[in-house]
């Protein structure tokens, strides 16, 4: 073991200055804020968040902004809980591929619940959130690709959450690593299976996360000591492939990971965003009832959401087969394309006519690029598209205006459509944690 990387890992958290932060990034910081703040306030509209949220802001006090739909105060712990629940709820979550994860919502809830009851300024919010974020990527890295049956969300996540509320709170370098080390023995047993089948405590992984990584903040200030090497040994049983210690610190100060993340705009496992991205592809016009076959080639880990009978939105959210038979449906692939009412007969009877396989030639091109092959057969017509890398990434990004009219699709409905333009315009900047928590709530 090498504990050097993780000392230098925790050091640059530590230490990170919003100076050596360049323009760039700063700005690409803003707009992850935003469009997860986003997800945050429209996910909290699910009828378990809004419930859960109910429970523990209800006569409660804590100081902490439980976002969106119920609105309310708890303690910061609780508060990070239902909003990184929320902000997953939709999949419509940030994410990094070489993390294949979802940093920003492991990191963002836990340091603004704690910024905000702090009074945090917006340099030290902006500044923590890029430590945490990179930390959380750069561990992400080091594991590499999990052993079989893992999800990734709640098993590495609490370590950029850590990072970020350390350095949020001004800590030195040996309590962030402290920190870091506590958070990584809170990793949770995620396993993938709950989201295929539509076990919805999966929506909590990056809750808990959350939350772990204030407790282990809270515990390293307090005076706990954290596992020598912590990081790496906790984690190293989720790692297929043993630790990749050197990762951990690869390219401080010169690669920033917050650069290289990913937006969503289809409501789902990013595993079915190429197949989605090649059904929005075909000619216009086809005629659902018309469908007799559709074929989906693409690469070993999209190969294995084959569920073509969802029993929720969750499990409909990890199936490419319904995720094919609602998008030539319903010419969407939004929230709504993946509700529960959008499980239907009529959809389940496309969705059995959809058949999903590895293609060797997709699969040999990931990670670098994540694609699909989608071959539609009319009683008439075939029709076929390939999309080699889904959009939202570096080889297709969205521009800036494409991410506003979804944060604006996504939060007006809640807070109203000029609370919704007030926040977006506040979270680019992004405003102190205590104004968008206020803004963000309805």
């Amino acid at each position: 073991m090498a504990p050097e990387h993780e000392r230098d890992l925790a050091t640059f958290a530590a230490e990170l200055e919003t100076g050596a932060i360049p323009d760039r990034v700063h700005d690409r910081a803003g707009l992850t804020v935003a469009d997860t703040l986003g997800a945050i306030v429209a996910g909290s509209t699910d009828d378990a968040v809004s419930s859960l949220a109910r429970r523990w802001t209800n006569g409660a006090s804590g100081g902490a902004t439980v976002l969106g739909a119920d609105g309310g105060e708890t303690n910061p712990p609780l508060a990070a809980l239902c909003n990184g629940t929320a902000g997953t709820v939709l999949e419509l979550d940030e994410g990094h591929r070489f993390a294949a994860g979802h940093p920003a919502i492991h990191v963002l809830p836990a340091l603004l619940a704690d910024a905000e009851i702090g009074y945090g300024d917006s340099d030290a919010f902006v500044r923590s959130f890029v430590a945490g974020y990179e930390v959380a990527v750069r561990t992400a890295r080091a594991l590499g690709t999990l052993r079989s049956g893992y999800h990734p969300h709640g098993l590495w996540g609490a370590v950029g959450g850590a990072a970020a509320v350390a350095r949020s709170r001004g800590l030195g370098p040996e309590t962030t690593r402290s920190a870091m080390a506590i958070a990584a023995n809170y990793a949770q047993h995620t396993r993938f299976e709950a989201a295929i089948e539509g076990a919805t405590v999966r929506n909590a992984y990056a809750g808990m996360g959350n939350l772990a990584a204030l407790v282990a903040v809270d515990q390293a200030e307090a005076g706990f000591g954290g596992l020598e090497n912590g990081v790496a040994r906790h984690l190293e049983h989720a790692a297929a492939d043993g630790i990749d210690e050197a990762a951990l610190s690869a390219g401080l100060n010169e690669r920033w990971e917050l650069e290289h993340g990913y937006f969503k705009i289809h409501a789902a496992c990013r595993y079915t965003h190429p197949t989605l991205d090649a059904i929005a592809a075909l000619p216009d016009g086809i005629d659902p009832a018309t469908v007799e076959s559709v074929r989906v080639g693409t690469y070993p880990a999209a190969a294995r959401l084959t569920e073509s009978r969802p029993r929720n939105q969750l499990q409909a959210k990890f199936s490419i087969p319904f995720a094919v038979a609602t998008a030539l449906l319903r010419g969407d692939t939004g929230p709504t394309a993946f509700a529960d009412e959008a499980i239907t007969p009529e959809a389940i009877a496309l969705a059995e006519r959809v058949t999903v396989a590895v293609d060797d030639e997709i699969a040999a091109r990931a990670p670098e690029q994540r694609g699909a092959r989608v071959t539609v057969e009319t009683a008439d017509e075939r029709f076929s598209r390939e999309v080699v890398a889904p959009r939202g990434g570096e080889h297709d990004p969205f521009d800036e205006g494409r991410l506003e009219s979804k944060f604006r699709e996504l939060v007006a409905p809640v807070i109203g459509e000029d609370r919704a333009a007030t926040l977006w315009e506040g979270a680019k900047t992004p405003e102190p944690p205590r104004v968008l928590c206020t803004l963000a709530r309805r």
